[in-house]
C-alpha cells in the first residue's frame, strides 16, 4: 500500500486520538472552544458549558487568542486583584461527578499579567454557586488552590504556564466553580487570571466516562440564557421576572428619588417625574391586572447587606405608600433590592454616587387584545464571507494580489459596538479531519489579518466546521467554490 500525503494527515490524528484515550477529563468545553450564543442578546457570551457566579452583575469574559502555545483560541480573563473587592468566577457542571475517596489530578493551562503563573482556587460542590453581587467569595472554603508551587512546565516567547495538584475528592461534588477566592491585599490596578484549558481527571483512570456524560454535556450545551442567574438557582424571583416581560404587557419604568417623591418637597424637586407618577396612578384600576415591580439600589459606605436592606426599606416605604393612600393593593406588587452591586452611574465622584440611591418602579398593564401582538421573529446577524479565491490553492495562506478584496470586505465591519464570530468552511473533497483542520487554519488567517486591520478587539470566536455546513450542492464546481468560505458573522452590540 502507497501512503499518500493525503493518508498521512488521516493517521496521524487517529493515531494521537488512540494514544490519547486514556484521557478522562471530567470537565465539558475544556479549552473553551465552543462558543454559546446568548438568545437575550443573539451574540456569543460565554464558552458553552460555563456560567459566570454572579451573571447579572459581571458577566464571564471571554476572550479571543492566537498564541500557539495554548490549548485552543480562546480563553477566559478573570480578576485577580484590583483596588475593589469586584471578582468574576467559572462555575460548571462535571460530565460525571467526583467519587468521594478516589484521587484526581487538576491540570490548568493559563497566565496571569506580568508573565507570571495563575493563581486560582477551585471549589467542588454539588450544586451550582450563584450570587447577586460581583464580590469576593469570602464565605467560601476553597477545594484546593493552584499558583506557581504548582508549576510543570513552562512554554512559548509569550509564558503559558501548566499548573497541576492531586487532590481525593472529599464528596461527591458534580460542580466546580474557580477563581480568587481569597482576600487580595489592594493592588494599584487590576491584575488578570488568563485561563486557557482546564481538565479534571481521576488519577489511573480507565479512559472511559459515565453512562451519563454524554446527556450532561447535552444538557450544558443547551443552556442558552447566560446573563441572568437562572430560574434553577432562584425559581420564585425568576418567575416574578419574566411574568413582568411577557409580551402581553406594556411597561412604564421611572426613577426616583425615594418615597419623598409623594411630599410636596419632592415633587418640587423632581416635578417631571412628579407628573408621570400622578398619570400612571390615575390609570391603576384593581380589575386591569396592572402589576407593579419595585427595586432599591443604594450606594452608601458599608458593605453590601447594608445597602441592601437600605434599597429594600426605601423600595418598600414607597409600596406601603401606594397601598395605604393610593388604593393599591399589596398582592399587586414585587418588591426586590439589588443594594449596591449593579450601580448605574459613574461611582468615582460624590456626584455620581448620590445618583444611584434610587428606587425604580415598573408598571406594567396588559395590552388591549387587539393590540396584543406576537413576538417578532429574531433578526439574523450581519454575516461577510471571505470566497475560496481569496486564499492560495489548498492552503490556509491569503492570496496577496487579492488583499484589496479582502480589505473591501474589512471596511463594510462597524468601527466599534459589534463582537466578531469567524467561522471556516469546506467543500466535501478530501477527508473530513483535513477539511476540519484547513477551515480552522483559513478562519485564524482572516483572524490575524482583522487583528493588523484593528479588528482583534472585537473577535470573540474562531471555529473550523470543515465540511459540515454547506451553503451549495457539492456535486458541481461552482457550488463547491461556494462551499470553500469563511464567515465573519457580525453581532451588534458591545454583550
Amino acid at each position: 500500500m502507497n501512503l499518500t500525503y493525503r493518508h498521512i494527515l488521516f493517521f496521524i490524528p487517529a493515531w494521537l486520538g488512540l494514544c490519547s484515550a486514556g484521557a478522562q477529563n471530567l470537565v465539558a468545553n475544556a479549552s473553551f472552544e465552543d462558543v454559546n450564543i446568548c438568545t437575550e442578546y443573539k451574540a456569543p457570551c460565554t464558552p458553552s458549558a460555563w456560567e459566570s457566579v454572579a451573571p447579572e452583575a459581571l458577566k464571564l469574559d471571554y476572550m479571543y487568542h492566537h498564541y500557539k502555545e495554548g490549548a485552543g483560541n480562546n480563553l477566559l480573563r478573570l480578576i485577580h486583584v484590583s483596588q475593589n473587592p469586584l471578582r468574576n468566577y467559572a462555575q460548571t457542571r462535571l460530565l460525571c461527578p467526583l467519587e468521594k475517596g478516589r484521587r484526581y489530578r487538576v491540570t490548568l493551562l493559563g497566565w496571569q499579567d506580568g508573565d507570571v503563573p495563575p493563581e486560582l482556587d477551585l471549589c467542588f460542590d454539588t450544586t451550582w454557586l450563584f450570587r447577586e453581587s460581583a464580590v469576593i467569595l469570602a464565605d467560601v472554603v476553597p477545594t484546593l488552590r493552584l499558583g506557581p508551587g504548582n508549576l510543570v512546565k513552562t512554554a512559548g516567547k509569550k509564558k503559558v504556564f501548566t499548573l497541576q495538584q492531586e487532590f481525593v475528592a472529599a464528596g461527591h461534588y458534580g460542580y466546580v466553580a474557580f477563581g480568587t477566592m481569597r482576600n487580595a491585599t489592594a493592588a494599584p490596578q487590576v491584575i488578570y487570571n488568563y485561563i486557557d484549558s482546564i481538565a479534571i481527571e481521576p488519577v489511573n483512570g480507565d479512559g472511559r466516562l459515565c453512562a451519563a456524560a454524554a446527556r450532561t454535556k447535552d444538557s450544558l450545551y443547551n443552556q442558552h440564557n447566560r446573563h441572568s442567574i437562572p430560574r434553577r438557582a432562584f425559581v420564585e424571583q425568576e418567575s416574578q421576572r419574566r411574568r413582568l416581560e411577557a409580551r402581553y404587557l406594556r411597561c412604564i419604568t421611572l426613577e426616583v428619588k425615594d418615597h419623598r417623591i409623594f411630599t410636596a418637597a419632592g415633587r418640587a424637586e423632581h416635578p417631571a417625574t412628579a407628573v408621570r407618577l400622578d398619570s400612571i396612578i390615575k390609570a391603576y384600576n384593581p380589575g386591569t391586572g396592572m402589576k407593579v415591580r419595585i427595586t432599591g439600589h443604594a450606594f452608601r459606605e458599608g458593605t453590601f447587606n447594608y445597602n441592601k436592606v437600605v434599597a429594600e426599606t426605601n423600595a418598600r416605604k414607597i409600596m406601603e405608600t401606594l397601598i395605604y393612600m393610593k388604593g393599591f393593593s399589596f398582592e399587586d406588587f414585587t418588591v426586590d433590592s439589588k443594594g449596591n452591586n449593579q450601580p448605574r452611574y459613574d461611582t468615582t465622584t460624590a456626584e455620581g454616587r448620590e445618583q444611584n440611591n434610587f428606587v425604580e418602579l415598573e408598571f406594567c398593564m396588559p395590552l388591549p387584545e387587539e393590540e396584543t401582538v406576537s413576538a417578532p421573529p429574531p433578526s439574523r446577524p450581519d454575516t461577510l464571507v471571505v470566497p475560496d479565491v481569496l486564499f492560495r490553492f489548498n492552503s490556509s495562506e491569503l492570496n496577496t494580489a487579492l488583499l484589496k478584496e479582502l480589505d473591501a470586505l474589512v471596511q463594510q465591519i462597524p468601527k466599534d459596538g459589534v463582537q466578531l464570530q469567524l467561522v471556516g468552511h469546506t467543500d466535501d473533497r478530501g477527508e473530513a479531519e483535513y477539511n476540519a483542520e484547513l477551515s480552522k487554519r483559513r478562519a485564524l488567517a482572516v483572524a490575524d489579518y482583522l487583528k493588523l486591520k484593528g479588528k482583534g478587539g472585537s473577535i470573540r470566536h474562531v471555529s473550523g466546521e470543515g465540511e459540515n455546513r454547506p451553503v451549495a450542492s457539492n456535486n458541481t464546481s461552482a457550488g463547491r467554490q461556494r462551499n470553500r468560505r469563511v464567515e465573519i458573522i457580525i453581532y451588534k452590540g458591545a454583550e
